[in-house]
């Protein structure tokens, strides 16, 4: 399938002669590897190489979405007919359709999202890399007993989107990973923790032996643990628990959570809802991001949008659906797989640096918390009640002392936002959603 626009028109113009008011066609191509080596040996070992097309047909404002992995040219055209026979028995939504074509367009910019290596790089040398990782890692002390493994994942995918308004886009990418992933056992209790990196290009890669020094220093954290008692206290968020903290933000600033009354966020646009020095920003854009592209999954540009300007809520994100919805400009949001509708999503969102060291914010706090892991239970969209399961390191006089766990970290995002007393400026884009160390004045801890 090397002439991907040719598949397209033939889809397009079947489903107009079908009769379908406007249609729209996704296809994916994709290779992915995953070697996961544990203790030296080999425990997987893995090559898929899936290929598969969406179709998408609005008909008199109703829609029907039909997708396959035959991608056969009387296949493709009997799934075309019954798309389109599918669109009748749908409800009509008078805000159904494609984008207006004046919106759509690729953004002029260089994002540097292939590497060829990815094409290239032997196997024999993947399991080299990282054998050579969980070595380092086990090596870096010796309470460090055990491995859950050390992985390697690399992937290449070829994206089209191409719809009756004439767009055509097409991109290319490539994704490496490293995980590690350690256990440590003092006194009979043991623990576990992992460090990673990943990157579009193998060369820009974090090296294995920060990988290995940064999981071992992560997993012999957590020995010996005590649970803390209930009180109040500052908080300091580590990165990692800075972009949880972001996706909750960001899933109440999307345009489907708005118009279903499921947010924090709901009637708060243009309003101060956060400190001044807070600022969050989602940007489509960025050279190298693992959510960059120039077109969102709709065919409009992408672009960097700012949700939250100097502690003012700036933005919703919005595909063409809920734009037109809550009556508001589509953001270059949309997202979709070749099983999905479009839906407003993230693509690199971050919360800006502020003026501190990560050191200069734990010296501030005389007693408190050194919040480094959170799970995903309790977290009310509607009122912004926050409740987790967490684990983290006691803060004694400015110092790191001994970590904490089996115990919950409480607030509410509302204050939370508002209590924001310091950002750190060591922001680094290792996800597709990233924050520096921060500090929030209170929170509640229950433990003992």
């Amino acid at each position: 399938m090397d002439n991907l626009r040719t598949v397209c028109d033939d889809i397009l113009r079947e489903a107009r002669r079908r009769g379908a008011d406007q249609a729209d066609v996704v296809i994916s191509e994709s290779t992915s590897n995953k070697i996961r080596v544990r203790l030296g040996e080999i425990e997987e070992l893995k090559q898929t190489n899936p290929k598969s097309l969406g179709i998408r047909v609005f008909k008199n404002k109703q829609k029907a979405l039909t997708y396959t992995s035959d991608l056969r040219r009387d296949s493709l055209r009997r799934l075309v007919r019954e798309t389109v026979e599918m669109a009748a028995y749908s409800a009509a939504d008078e805000f159904n359709g494609l984008a207006e074509p004046a919106l759509q367009g690729q953004a002029a910019a260089r994002l540097d999202l292939y590497d060829p290596a990815v094409e290239t790089l032997a196997t024999d040398r993947k399991i080299a890399i990282i054998r050579e990782l969980e070595k380092l890692g086990m090596a870096q002390d010796t309470r460090i007993t055990n491995s859950s493994g050390a992985t390697w994942n690399d992937s290449r995918q070829r994206w089209v989107i191409a719809d009756t308004n004439g767009f055509y886009g097409e991109t290319q990418n490539s994704f490496f990973s490293l995980t590690l992933s350690l256990m440590a056992e003092e006194k009979g209790v043991k623990q576990t923790d992992y460090w990673w990196s990943q990157k579009h290009h193998f060369d820009r890669l974090e090296a294995i032996d920060s990988i290995a020094r940064q999981a071992a220093i992560r997993t012999l954290a957590k020995l010996g643990g005590r649970k803390p008692k209930t009180q109040t206290i500052p908080v300091v968020f580590d990165p990692l628990v800075g972009s949880d903290f972001l996706n909750i933000i960001a899933s109440v600033v999307l345009g489907t959570a708005i118009y279903r009354k499921n947010s924090f966020l709901l009637d708060k646009l243009n309003q101060p809802i956060a400190v001044e020095d807070l600022t969050i920003i989602d940007d489509g854009l960025l050279p190298d991001g693992l959510g960059s592209n120039l077109f969102d999954d709709e065919g409009l540009p992408c672009r960097r949008n700012t949700i939250i300007e100097n502690g003012v809520l700036k933005t919703y994100l919005c595909d063409i659906y809920a734009s037109r919805k809550l009556k508001l400009p589509p953001t270059g949001s949309a997202s979709r797989g070749v099983t999905s509708n479009p839906a407003p999503a993230t693509t690199n969102l971050f919360m800006q640096n502020g003026p501190y060291s990560r050191d200069e914010i734990i010296a501030s706090v005389k007693k408190g918390l050194y919040l480094t892991s959170v799970d995903w239970t309790g977290i009310n969209y509607v009122t912004g009640d926050y409740s987790r399961g967490a684990s983290g390191t006691w803060i004694e006089n400015g110092r790191l002392t001994y970590p904490v766990q089996e115990f919950t970290v409480a607030g509410n995002m509302p204050e939370m936002m508002q209590q924001i007393v310091m950002i750190g400026d060591d922001l680094v884009m290792r996800s597709t959603s990233e924050a520096p160390t921060f500090k929030i004045k209170s929170m509640t801890i229950s433990g003992t």
